[in-house]
């Protein structure tokens, strides 16, 4: 089970930016983070939501992304809602439905695990990971916690 503490969204991604930093340089790419909503609290397994950031950032620059942005912002309801956007090539219309699958893959190298397990530690966490759209403006992951 994940050990839930409380923790900034600031913090997890300037961690996350650090710890993918060198991967987005040698793809020429930009990582950035904006909160929508001032000091974003967290209550949550640190190092999993990492988990999931860093697949969802490793994932848009194999997707040729130049391009990837974290948002938190906390809606209507009062749940934080992480978006992990990034203007990659967009997943194909057939593969949407077979991302989370698990082992399910598109990549030559790719175990299909990464997704998977994401919606997963999502799912401990009480909350969701979803592929809220992905077209030529743009591929959008939502983590939502509840």
């Amino acid at each position: 089970p994940p050990v839930k503490k409380a923790f900034y969204f600031r913090e997890l991604a300037e961690g996350v930016i650090n710890l993918t930093q060198e991967m987005v340089m040698m793809s020429e790419a930009r990582c950035s983070y904006i909160e929508k909503s001032e000091d974003i609290l967290l209550y949550a397994d640190k190092g999993q939501i990492t988990q999931i950031l860093i697949n969802l950032v490793k994932n848009a620059v194999q997707a040729d992304a130049k391009n990837i942005r974290m948002t938190a912002e906390i809606n209507p309801s009062g749940h934080v809602i992480l978006n992990v956007i990034n203007d990659g090539i967009p997943v194909s219309k057939e593969s949407r439905n077979e991302i989370f699958v698990p082992f399910y893959t598109t990549k030559q190298d790719g175990t299909g695990i990464g997704l998977s397990l994401s919606r997963q530690i999502m799912r401990m966490h009480n909350g969701t990971l979803s592929l809220t759209s992905s077209d030529d403006k743009g591929t959008v992951f939502t983590l939502l916690f509840k």
